[in-house]
């Protein structure tokens, strides 16, 4: 299962503004860990990372738009 792609604005210390796309993928979980996780992918330009996330908060828009801009404020901006 692999959701939409979500779009996102971030704006980092630097006052630089980062476009971020994000979705949720099941695609490397192992089969019986598929029911309660899923992966969180942000993609910056061509970089990417990935979280391991509970099905629930795959599901609560605020929690993951909340996530992705943590987590590139604090790579500043460099997910790679």
């Amino acid at each position: 299962m692999q959701t939409k792609p979500k779009y996102t604005v971030v704006v980092i210390p630097n006052d630089d503004k980062m476009e971020v796309s994000y979705f949720c993928s099941d695609n490397k979980i192992k089969d019986e860990e598929k029911k309660d996780f899923t992966n969180l992918i942000i993609q910056l330009d061509d970089c990417h990372c990935s979280y391991r996330i509970s099905k629930k908060t795959c599901s609560d828009t605020k929690e993951l738009e909340h996530i992705v801009q943590k987590t590139v404020i604090n790579a500043k901006g460099h997910l790679c």
